[in-house]
């Protein structure tokens, strides 16, 4: 009995110990493991820190190389930063989500540089003339500033220049695609770097003999760094004035007339203001214009300004009639104050009530560095074309009045007033060169000039003859590749044209008759004919006919002269689209250019042989 009391106690033993054993075991094992996980969650940290540190150097590395880049392109320009970075209410809802993408990795970062933010004020003048505070003529000048408004030998003795733009209210940069490819491009180097680095690092723990292979991989990865470096600098100007483009609504360029402005005011004349108001297809924010252009114009507030004076004799005048109409008496009364005042049309002056100027802010940015101008092309507008522009004897005389006089800088877009025996005539700035800034400097440099032709409403860079006369490699054109003058040398004696076909035996067969006036335009029609002559040159021709007294024999005469006396029976005129044939015949040539149906407006035929 005491036996198996004693077996069955044994038992009950040996059961408790095996338990303890296997509970024992089981928590080891569950320490073991916990062990492990927590090992690997440290080390899963440690990954992620040193990723985010990886990361931060990258960013930090990507931001310093676009810095760096805009940099030196804004220090070839002479771009000075003197303004302070304006937030806007977009960037600081983004504050908190700073991540690697290319959208908000310069949150809070613009390095483009800033201008001074001042508010329009219209003056007068004719150029590109601004006028600025006092306040900005001493921080010009000051010690602490390498401005020198008044042009110094290092710059070629030309004055300081000035980026005259709108800004947009939403900007953040990067905005434009060229600049977000720039950046995209720049960060895909820096990785590429950083795994050649990790290769390098790698072969040299794994090689026995680091002395040796030490060094060499050291120069591989110095010059793994300058690759990041290697940027073709026009895709870097590209990416600036592609990234310039969408920071304003659009923008030109100036100099100063005079430090006499209110503080916090710009005065900008009227080829100023309608350079940003009114950007045409060669602007330099070529984006603000689209199908609905006239919408798009309209989204710039404007206003014009008043003259206190004119306002508060207005007053009086309206409390001594208070049946008349303040509205037109205001007006009525600015212009005789205007009209009466001649010292106000001085440049530089108020012109109060003149034309329209920007009702949002204005960024001045100083410019010193804009290149020298060599060579520039002017498209004539439609209306300069009607006003006779291709009929001027002299275009030399009306560019050294209007452009010489009253322009230090161009920029494309900007459109010229010229001027001739009182009729105005205005000029667009299709093209420059050097063409990598799209703007220049006229100051202490030969400035060749050229003329695009208007082609209804596209300004496309074809030359084009003067009315009636035919394009000399010499002549009235101020330019032209080699083929023109500069403005600075004297006027070039023009040769008769009769003289000059005398002695060909198929000159003119007929006369054709006299131009219409210049401001008639019923029953007119602008005809411009292309062809060679038979030396193979291109020649280009353009006249005004009456459509009900002009025959076509007047119209294959005028061909005949542009083709430097082609015979009118071996050619026809041809037009492209759609296409159309006109042959001259004894049955129809003394039928009018209506009844052919060629009608008031432009035409363009082409001299087929």
């Amino acid at each position: 009995m005491d036996f198996d009391i004693a077996a069955k106690r044994l038992q009950q033993d040996q059961k408790s110990a095996y338990n303890r054993s296997r509970a024992s075991r089981s928590a080891r094992s569950a320490s073991a493991k916990s062990k492990k996980e927590a090992q690997s969650a440290r080390l899963k940290a440690e990954k992620r820190l040193q990723q985010k540190k990886i990361e931060n150097e990258r960013n930090a590395q990507i931001v310093d190389k676009v810095v760096t880049s805009i940099g030196r392109v804004e220090r070839q320009l002479g771009v000075a930063n003197v303004g302070s970075p304006v937030v806007t209410e977009k960037q600081q809802q983004t504050t908190s989500t700073i991540s690697s993408s290319t959208t908000t990795l310069f949150t809070n970062i613009n390095p483009l540089s800033n201008g001074w933010s001042f508010k329009a004020t219209s003056i007068h003048g004719d150029g590109d003339k601004i006028a600025l505070p006092p306040s900005i003529l001493e921080t010009m000048t000051s010690s602490s500033n390498d401005l020198d408004p008044f042009g110094s030998s290092s710059n070629g003795g030309r004055p300081i220049a000035f980026r005259i733009g709108i800004l947009k209210p939403d900007y953040t940069f990067p905005s434009s695609s060229k600049m977000k490819a720039l950046i995209e491009n720049i960060k895909e180097k820096i990785v590429q770097n950083e795994k050649r680095k990790n290769a390098v690092l790698s072969s040299q723990q794994s090689t026995s003999s680091i002395t040796d292979n030490g060094t060499a991989n050291q120069q591989d990865m110095d010059d793994s760094d300058d690759e990041i470096d290697d940027y073709d600098d026009s895709q870097i100007v590209e990416a600036y004035l592609d990234e310039l483009s969408m920071k304003y609504i659009s923008y030109t360029h100036g100099t100063v007339v005079e430090f006499t402005q209110e503080e916090n005011c710009v005065g900008l004349p009227e080829s100023i203001a309608r350079a940003l108001l009114q950007p045409n297809s060669h602007s330099l924010v070529e984006s603000s214009l689209n199908d609905n252009k006239e919408k798009k114009m309209a989204d710039i507030p404007v206003r014009r300004t008043v003259d206190p004076a004119a306002s508060t004799k207005t007053r009086n005048l309206t409390e001594m009639n208070e049946d008349m109409d303040v509205e037109n008496n205001q007006h009525t009364t600015t212009e005789e104050e205007a009209d009466d005042d001649d010292g106000e049309k001085t440049p530089g002056h108020p012109a109060y009530g003149l034309f329209d100027i920007p009702a949002s802010s204005v960024e001045v940015t100083p410019v010193s560095r804009l290149p020298a101008g060599t060579n520039c092309t002017f498209t004539p507008t439609k209306t300069s074309i009607e006003n006779g522009f291709y009929s001027l004897k002299d275009i030399k005389v009306v560019l050294e009045q209007s452009l010489m006089r009253t322009r230090a800088t161009l920029s494309r877009g900007d459109v010229i007033r010229t001027w001739r025996r009182g009729t105005s005539f205005d000029l667009i700035v299709s093209s420059l060169s050097p063409a990598q800034f799209g703007a220049v400097s006229c100051i202490n440099t030969n400035l060749n000039v050229d003329f695009a032709s208007c082609d209804n409403d596209d300004m496309k860079d074809e030359p084009l003859a003067e009315d009636n006369v035919k394009p000399e490699p010499t002549g009235s054109r101020i330019l032209g590749g080699g083929g023109g003058r500069l403005l600075s040398e004297p006027a070039q004696p023009q040769i008769s044209k009769s003289n000059e076909t005398a002695s060909s035996s198929k000159s003119q067969v007929i006369e054709f008759p006299p131009e219409p006036a210049n401001g008639m335009k019923e029953g007119v029609c602008t005809i411009q004919v292309r062809g060679r002559t038979p030396t193979g040159n291109t020649v280009t021709g353009r006249r005004r006919f009456a459509c009900t007294t002009s025959t076509l024999s007047h119209l294959f005469s005028f061909a005949s002269h542009v083709c430097d006396g082609a015979d009118p029976i071996m050619f026809r005129l041809v037009t492209r689209f759609p296409r159309r044939e006109l042959q001259l015949t004894t049955t129809n040539a003394n039928k009018t250019l209506e009844s052919l149906d060629i009608r008031q407006g432009q035409e363009s035929f082409i001299v087929e042989f």
